[in-house]
């Protein structure tokens, strides 16, 4: 009974907790066009050592996109 209780409860605080603002896909275009423009200039494409820390530097800064 108390399980019961317990998991009530759990779904109830679930379902009143607010829903997620869905990403728009136009703010996180712009935002992916920002971080390509700045590794770009940050690092450039003279060695395969700095192009790969370029493709780091997306991934890294790309993440930040989706918060």
């Amino acid at each position: 009974m108390r399980k019961l209780i317990l998991s009530m409860a759990t779904v109830g605080a679930l379902g009143m907790a607010p829903a997620p603002i869905p990403a728009d896909a136009a703010v996180a275009g712009d935002c992916m066009d920002e971080v390509i423009a700045d590794c770009d200039e940050d690092f450039s494409s003279d060695s395969e050592y700095l192009i790969a820390i370029r493709g780091w530097c997306y991934i890294i800064r790309g993440l930040w996109c989706l918060f």
